[in-house]
């Protein structure tokens, strides 16, 4: 049941990531276009890719988390017990949800001051909070993959998640 809820929501949230980047994508395209053809690019072209590829990674990070497709060195891995290697990944996986639950913590506190503040970007004068808050959603979710993940490395368990 929290394995297909997890799944699920990550492959949404992953998805509606993907269309962010293929929309900046195509901004980008137009505006380059623009520059070299008619020397009109799209006004603030590098503030709206910045914000939306942060929006886009904080979005895929859980669906990487959930089939276990982070990078890992595996230079003693086969020489170690598999408990040991239980172990070391079992300490992964609760390294990250900390890691995600003080990226949700910093974040969280920087979108309210950014909200106070007024903070806005430089050319477009687009308020920082929003970003900042679309980024949330997507490491709350990394953070309860990554719990998950734990979970199941206590079992000794590895997830089945389709690819």
């Amino acid at each position: 049941m929290v394995e297909t809820v997890l799944r699920r929501l990550s492959t949404a949230v992953a998805v509606l990531g993907g269309a962010v980047v293929l929309a900046v994508i195509a901004m980008s395209l137009v505006s380059l276009l623009g520059r070299k053809l008619w020397s009109a690019p799209i006004p603030g072209d590098i503030e709206i890719l910045e914000m939306a590829i942060a929006v886009a990674v904080a979005s895929f990070m859980p669906l990487c988390e959930l089939r276990d497709n982070h990078i890992r060195v595996d230079l003693i891995g086969g020489l170690l017990p598999a408990w040991v290697n239980r172990v070391l990944l079992l300490s992964s996986h609760l390294l990250l949800a900390l890691v995600a639950a003080l990226l949700i913590w910093r974040t969280g506190l920087l979108t309210l001051d950014s909200h106070e503040y007024g903070s806005t970007s430089t050319m477009l004068a687009v308020p920082l909070w929003i970003p900042q808050m679309l980024m949330l959603p997507g490491l709350a979710l990394l953070c309860a993959c990554a719990l998950y993940q734990a979970a199941r490395s206590l079992t000794g368990k590895s997830l089945q998640v389709p690819s």
